[in-house]
């Protein structure tokens, strides 16, 4: 019988590493929020934008939902109805995203919020099963770089769901309070935990990373808001599905090791705040030019960029500015272009 032990998340052990990243965490939070924020207003809102725009889109993408840039942004704008599937999800995500943005203090960790939220996410949708747990038995599957797929664990069957959401949200709360672990382990067990269970018959994968925005925010861990936590994973997932592999060994009996999932989880948060103090730390002098500072934030890191992470590394420019600029880099031949489209990215000219 599967049970949640959160007093000791069966007898983890806080290796040194672990101690690292939580310090890391705690310094960078502590550090920005320390600082004066009232001159970087302006960036934080780009920030927001971005990071909206980008998580709807990378939480969406790892699943294979896709729309056009353009597109996105109306939706993302609500300047659009959706037109497709696609569509209809990503804007199902988008307002969920919203309400954990803006209501998360009055959001409760319970069966009711997630069944909730689910139904939210396919709001816009003709299916049946949004709000409703699944009522068929399914599987975590992992899709390999050639297409084909591969089964990573066999969730719980369907009637136990009710009764494991029920428990998981229980002890999460009680160990909130009885603070025995640091807060951030908590919240990576819980979406460790509730991943594993795979409550629903689709949107598992995006209810868990909106679920991570919910207690992260909940323990006053806020980077989500400025610093897209969706388009991190995304550029980890293979990292991903490895720690929650690893972790699963053993949990049906209660047995398996935490670690290396809650170690993934802090890498990203841990990345999330270093990135967060990058974008409003001054680091370059404000005399120099936009075009400076997209060849600087190309010849830093070291490859292709979009116009999108471009906008994202430059929140103090909009998109007409990064435009016109990256326009005028290429005409001077001190970058080019790689790909085309949706895949367009660019790079120095060596």
């Amino acid at each position: 019988m599967k049970k949640f032990d959160y007093t000791s998340l069966n007898n983890l052990k806080i290796t040194p590493n672990i101690t690292q990243k939580l310090m890391q965490i705690s310094e960078l939070r502590g550090k920005i929020e320390a600082s004066s924020l009232e001159s970087n207003n302006a960036i934080l809102n780009r920030l927001i934008e971005v990071a909206k725009i980008q998580s709807t889109d990378a939480s969406n993408g790892i699943e294979g939902i896709h729309t056009s840039d353009t597109r996105l942004k109306q939706i993302m704008a609500r300047k659009i109805m959706p037109r497709n599937r696609s569509e209809e999800e990503i804007s199902g995500y988008r307002d969920v995203l919203d309400l954990i943005h803006q209501q998360y203090t009055y959001i409760p960790i319970s069966t009711n919020t997630i069944l909730t939220l689910h139904k939210h996410l396919f709001s816009f949708t003709a299916s049946n099963w949004g709000g409703k747990f699944k009522d068929i038995d399914n599987q975590i599957v992992a899709t390999l770089r050639d297409g084909t797929e591969e089964i990573r664990f066999d969730p719980p069957k369907a009637f136990m769901t009710p009764s494991l959401i029920n428990d998981l949200c229980l002890e999460f709360n009680n160990a909130t309070q009885l603070d025995n672990f640091p807060s951030l382990i908590l919240c990576g067990a819980f979406v460790f935990d509730f991943v594993s269970i795979h409550p629903f018959r689709d949107g598992n994968g995006r209810m868990s990373r909106l679920l991570t925005l919910l207690v992260l925010y909940q323990a006053n861990y806020g980077v989500g808001r400025y610093i897209s936590i969706e388009a991190l994973i995304e550029k980890l997932k293979s990292q991903y599905y490895q720690a929650l592999e690893t972790s699963s060994i053993g949990w049906h009996e209660n047995t398996n090791d935490y670690l290396p999932f809650i170690d993934y989880f802090l890498s990203i948060i841990l990345q999330a705040y270093r990135e967060l103090d990058s974008r409003i730390t001054p680091t370059i002098d404000k005399s120099e030019t936009i075009n400076l500072l997209i060849f600087r934030t190309l010849q830093n890191e070291l490859r292709p960029l979009s116009k999108r992470d471009l906008m994202a590394k430059i929140p103090q420019y909009g998109q007409s500015s990064i435009e016109h600029a990256l326009m005028k880099l290429s005409n001077q031949g001190k970058i080019r272009k790689v790909g085309g489209g949706r895949s367009t990215k660019y790079v120095i000219v060596i």
